[in-house]
């Protein structure tokens, strides 16, 4: 089987921190050494996502062009990649030319094959700039909290989902003019027509049990067609005459990096058509690794719109999305400053990169959100890498070596089953997406070896006795090497081979309950393979990369709320019985919902989310509670919750299973 596996592309707009290492990249690496290790042809390809608001923004903040933005993240994004170990075999980028001519193609080939309608919609127009607005682009004030820059989708502060219309004095962040609205025509790529065959698709796959809940919310809330092109003077124009000054959106446009990368890595190789054996062929497995916030991206939309252009490709196999990772008890931030980024752990600890692999993939939060914090890396590394694992090996080397050094090995079945056994549940693991379980049965097999060695105390035995006793864990240190890669393949797995003299074996002999090698040789006095983080080492990384309690404007003590507060927010499961849009507001719903007491009607800034129609009948959760407030002159009570994801759209939340309408959210 041939596999093409792939990363999140990471917005070039600032460096990596160890969520994004622990979401996608590094159970990437370990998956594909993994596969290699199996003898199986693995592609890893990943690149920077370089087009885009979030892009502009960063521009926007520090006085300078897209272009001097992406120049400068871009070579800081792959060389993280890469001093963390994580074998990507080509980084590419979206805004390569190549990219930009697969971009347009597939929009051209929707065009062609019917997929794509043009819509009129409203949109802010900023006077001055003589240019139409992203919601980002436009601030005011906040109709909840006051609060003076929120932004024109989202108010930082209180956290409210927002309409730029729902601002008080809304005005440009490019030029402080006051905005207008203007009629704007853009193309829509038909996700309700496409949902039967998505459907078909998705329900032929497995999935992790944290990305099929997901599906089929958005499945069972019915697609609606999403925009695929905007008014933006950066990133790949549309390909039309009349649509001058538009681009693709990044959401369409960025997961065709996948095929544009690996164009790219064909090219490099001296074989240009060696791409569609990845993306073209039934024999191929194409994985996707990736956080939660882009699920229906991956699951979705890029499978939609790889049907839709008809021209065979290869659809994802799966897609094992991880939860996210959390910063000592917060949501890591790269805007509030609440974040550890990797280059700067590279330039503080750059001895400690396996160590910081180990952490990661023990608190991988592949099916929950997790929580880093520098206690528990330093207890990981003593307790776990260097107590249970290293110092196993470390002792017997360091025997073995006053032994002579050159060993023949002594065959023990019960500890060649072992290593056979955890070997093949390693595989297993692995396969399945779980590593920090794959870890998990390394260290048992470690702990197994532990207990085995410490009753049998060489160490207490005459030199020739010992010598056999010691020698019946050679063939289990020469594995070591091998078994370890995967994990710590920096400095650590490399090391202990090159003192070992061995090389890297093929994954099938690690699972046959048969010696490895014939004897052991060492080639010189053995070192710990990793030592104890100290108590000044572990004050050193906290003061240098953890950041003050007080980063951030949003974040500090004074913004928490007490349970008195919380408790007096009442939530409640409501049944939307109708659903309609509000006259001239491109973004209004309004909804008639059902609660315990009657019905109540809610005016939602989500219709550029959802299809009115899609609507009627699902659940929702409501704040029962919430002062009313007259948008467009309909009085709105109370507001529905949605989750927003990476790229701005909005989630409903729902109940588990349906509920009665009125039911207490507690």
């Amino acid at each position: 089987m041939r596999y093409l596996v792939t990363a999140a592309l990471p917005y070039a707009n600032g460096p990596l921190h160890i969520g994004h290492i622990a979401g996608a990249y590094l159970p990437a690496d370990i998956f594909v050494r993994y596969l290699r290790l199996k003898g199986e042809e693995a592609l890893y390809i990943c690149g920077s996502d370089e087009h885009g608001v979030a892009i502009t923004l960063r521009a926007l903040q520090e006085g300078t062009s897209p272009q001097a933005i992406i120049d400068k993240y871009h070579p800081l994004l792959e060389r993280s990649l890469r001093s963390l170990g994580i074998s990507v075999d080509y980084y590419g980028r979206t805004s390569d030319p190549l990219h930009h001519q697969v971009g347009q193609h597939f929009f051209q080939r929707l065009l062609a094959k019917g997929w794509l309608e043009k819509r009129a919609v409203e949109q802010f127009w900023d006077p001055q700039a003589q240019a139409f607005l992203p919601d980002r682009y436009i601030v005011g004030t906040c109709p909840h909290c006051s609060y003076e820059e929120a932004y024109g989708d989202q108010c930082e502060r209180c956290g409210a989902l927002l309409s730029p219309t729902d601002l008080i004095a809304p005005r440009s962040r490019l030029t402080g003019a006051a905005p207008e609205k203007r009629l704007s025509e853009q193309y829509y790529l038909r996700l309700d027509a496409l949902q039967p065959q998505i459907e078909e698709y998705i329900h032929r796959q497995e999935w992790k049990s944290n990305v099929g809940p997901v599906i089929e919310n958005w499945l069972r809330a019915g697609l609606a067609p999403r925009a695929v092109t905007r008014d933006l003077n950066w990133g790949i124009p549309v390909p039309l005459p009349e649509m001058q000054g538009k681009v693709l959106y990044v959401w369409f446009e960025a997961p065709l990096g996948y095929i544009s990368i690996t164009q790219k890595w064909a090219a490099a190789t001296g074989s240009p058509e060696r791409w569609m054996d990845f993306w073209k062929s039934p024999d191929t497995r194409i994985i996707h690794f990736i956080g939660k916030d882009n699920i229906v991206f991956h699951t979705i939309i890029f499978p939609a719109v790889l049907m839709a252009v008809d021209e065979g490709y290869t659809l994802p196999a799966a897609v094992p999305a991880n939860e996210f990772l959390n910063l000592e008890g917060r949501k890591i931030s790269t805007s509030r400053r609440w974040t550890v980024d990797i280059h700067e752990y590279l330039e503080v600890a750059p001895d400690r990169i396996d160590e910081l692999r180990f952490v990661l993939t023990a608190l991988m939060p592949q099916t929950k959100d997790r929580d880093f914090t520098w206690e528990e890396f330093a207890t990981r590394i003593n307790n776990e890498l260097v107590a249970t694992l290293t110092n196993l090996l470390h002792r017997i080397l360091t025997l073995l070596w006053r032994n002579g050094g050159r060993t023949p090995i002594q065959i023990d079945e019960e500890l060649l089953q072992a290593r056979a056994q955890a070997a093949a549940l390693i595989g297993e693991r692995i396969e399945k997406f779980d590593f920090s379980g794959a870890l998990e049965a390394l260290l048992h097999l470690a702990q197994l070896a532990n207990k085995t060695l410490t009753e049998r105390s060489p160490w207490h035995q005459a030199p020739e006795q010992a010598l056999r006793t010691l020698a019946a864990y050679g063939d289990l240190v020469a594995a070591m090497g091998t078994l370890l890669e995967p994990f710590l393949p920096v400095r650590v797995a490399p090391r202990l081979r090159e003192l070992l003299g061995c090389p890297l074996f093929s994954w099938e002999r690690l699972v046959q309950p048969a010696p490895l090698v014939e004897e052991i040789v060492l080639s010189s006095s053995p070192e710990p393979l990793v030592r104890k983080l100290t108590a000044e080492e572990l004050r050193l990384l906290r003061e240098k990369l953890l950041p003050s309690q007080s980063s951030g404007d949003s974040t500090s003590s004074a913004d928490y709320i007490s349970m008195q507060d919380f408790q007096k927010v009442q939530l409640r499961v409501v049944t939307i019985r109708s659903a309609e849009r509000v006259p001239k507001a491109d973004k209004l719903l309004k909804l008639v919902v059902e609660s315990h007491d009657g019905l109540h009607t809610v005016v939602s800034g989500v219709a550029q989310h959802y299809e009115p129609e899609a609507l009627i009948g699902q659940q929702a959760v409501w704040v029962a509670n919430l002062t009313p407030r007259t948008l467009r002159g309909i009085q709105s009570e109370g507001m529905l919750l949605f989750a927003e994801g990476e790229n701005g759209e909005l989630i409903r939340v729902l109940p588990e299973r349906p509920v009665s309408p009125g039911s207490l959210v507690r």
